[in-house]
């Protein structure tokens, strides 16, 4: 089908209070519209930096065949020449059409806005809060702190639209492999030797009920002046643009490295790899072997706890969805 996109949101605020980038979400024929756009192609799982004529040099990341973000800088001009190119690209605007049009049978606007929900929910943990809404929000009709506020329900809406988390660190400290033991498939290249992630990987994880578009960078570290250099600096560019959209950061280190610097403004994890090896440097939230998989349930929980908290998955007040 041919592509829609829709603005997602602005990225968290950088140090100046302002958006660094906006995300664009890309859903239908990713190929059509990417050749439409006159940029080379980006395969799905990969994580591409990409220019576009007279619009700006931007960020692909394509989590499955039919699903692709664009993150692009956050200037209102360069937002307009996006959307201006998107369109003169086929693709269309998605439409905002609402619920009760798309699920005329609901008998109230709850329900339909309920249809709508459950058919979107991307995690398993969206389900049961969802069905438990019509009775709160009969009792939220007659009593307004019954309600959860916008900031609260805006996490709540993390388990319908999967948030980014991104990992991030030194190279050949083991983030392919923790991205592997969380995947429980091989999703990223790993061998002993620095560097072996030159590209990124993005995949879709269930992390204990809750889908997380998830981003393993190459590692961050001074490059060259070579040619070679020339593309691990893109690649450590890229990665740079995708942190500063993501939702949570894993700082990754392990005992030969410390942790590298994170984007202001972003909530981070600060994990501890090869921990059968020894203990690294400096404080961190969780240790975690990929090898073992020791510390690995404890990881997801606490993933799981920072984008969306089990106090609201328990709190009985209604979620505005």
């Amino acid at each position: 089908m041919p592509a829609t996109f829709r603005l997602v949101s602005p990225a968290p605020p950088n140090a100046t209070g302002q958006a660094a980038l906006a995300i664009v979400q890309l859903d239908g024929d990713i190929d059509a519209a990417l050749v439409a756009l006159g940029i080379a192609p980006v395969a799905p799982g990969d994580v591409r930096l990409r220019s576009i004529v007279g619009v700006d040099t931007l960020v692909v990341a394509r989590f499955t065949p039919g699903t692709a973000l664009l993150f692009p800088h956050a200037g209102p001009a360069v937002v307009r020449r996006l959307h201006a190119a998107l369109v003169a690209a086929n693709c269309t605007p998605a439409t905002e059409e609402p619920p009760c049009k798309r699920f005329p049978d609901g008998q109230t606007e709850l329900d339909a806005r309920l249809s709508d929900a459950l058919a979107r929910a991307a995690s398993p943990l969206a389900i049961d809060v969802l069905l438990a809404q019509p009775l709160r929000h009969l009792w939220a009709a007659h009593d307004q702190s019954r309600l959860l506020s916008a900031s609260e329900s805006a996490l709540l809406g993390r388990l319908i639209d999967p948030p980014l988390v991104v990992a991030l660190g030194p190279p050949n400290i083991g983030k392919s492999s923790l991205l592997n033991a969380l995947a429980g498939r091989g999703v990223a290249i790993v061998a002993d030797e620095p560097g072996t992630t030159r590209d990124h990987v993005g995949v879709q994880l269930d992390l204990g009920g809750l889908v997380v578009r998830y981003v393993d960078t190459p590692g961050v570290h001074p490059v060259p002046g070579t040619a070679e250099g020339q593309v691990l600096a893109e690649a450590q560019a890229a990665a740079a643009m995708v942190a500063a959209g993501a939702d949570l950061i894993l700082l990754c280190s392990d005992l030969t490295a410390g942790e590298v610097a994170g984007p202001p403004g972003v909530e981070v994890v600060r994990v501890g790899l090869r921990s059968d090896l020894g203990p690294g440097p400096g404080p961190v939230d969780v240790r975690v072997s990929a090898y073992t998989g020791a510390g690995l349930v404890e990881l997801v929980g606490l993933i799981r706890e920072r984008l969306v908290p089990s106090r609201l998955l328990a709190d009985p007040r209604a979620w505005v969805f």
